[in-house]
């Protein structure tokens, strides 16, 4: 494969919100905290937004599990260089090194000053609409300069949107926690405006279905196109 195997992991209500628009959504059980750290722990990068690290400012690190060496790179994706200073995947250099993924056209200040704190800045091409960056290119890259193998990709909801729509996903893994929260203002699984024929829908092969504690996971493979 020429690109990193992509996985994405994500728990979800039963109405398909994976978070507020305040900020994360607790959905996982102890029983599933401990899978995704195990599911951290297998890879060679985690990959978020920067809107997550905005909103959340996780460290994305691994827990729960002894921590294999080197641990996985922190990866995170930033159009317009838009991470603070002070996030702690920028300020904590001791658990595994960061990759900020931006635009050409982002502030070069701000790219010297996260370099400063000791971690990688990589440019890549933006996509054609020139809203998002280029998942191609930041994946080649990736397994070029980094040797990255898997990628975890865990959100936000754009990302994860983005990757299914591009059709880059391999693994899909799906907690749907036994909880309604409402969608209005939620961040949910999958924003794209809404498919009237089920033809042209992304399509899934189930792969499993295992009850964890008081929630189910869903293993899926996408179906790619013949």
């Amino acid at each position: 494969m020429e690109r990193p195997e992509v996985i994405i992991n994500v728990a979800s209500s039963l109405d398909g919100a994976i978070a507020s628009d305040e900020g994360a959504l607790i959905l996982s059980t102890t029983e599933d905290f401990v899978r995704v750290h195990e599911l951290r722990n297998s890879v060679d990068a985690i990959l978020v937004g920067v809107n997550t690290i905005i909103k959340d400012d996780p460290l994305l690190s691994v827990r729960y599990v002894q921590p294999k060496e080197p641990a996985p790179f922190r990866v995170i994706l930033d159009t317009k260089c838009r991470i603070p200073l002070t996030s702690k995947v920028l300020q904590d250099q001791e658990t595994s090194p960061s990759i900020i993924i931006t635009s050409e056209g982002s502030s070069e200040d701000i790219q010297e000053e996260i370099r400063k704190l000791g971690s990688k800045v990589i440019t890549v091409k933006m996509e054609k609409n020139n809203r998002f960056l280029d998942l191609e290119d930041t994946l080649k890259k990736l397994k070029d300069q980094f040797n990255i193998d898997k990628v975890l990709v865990e959100g936000g909801s754009t990302v994860i949107t983005q990757f299914l729509d591009k059709n880059l996903v391999d693994i899909m893994y799906i907690f749907y926690a036994p909880v309604f929260v409402g969608v209005k203002n939620a961040k949910l699984l999958f924003e794209k405006e809404v498919i009237h024929n089920i033809g042209n829908a992304l399509s899934f092969e189930i792969r499993a279905v295992e009850k964890l504690h008081e929630g189910y996971l869903v293993t899926l493979k996408l179906k790619k196109d013949e």
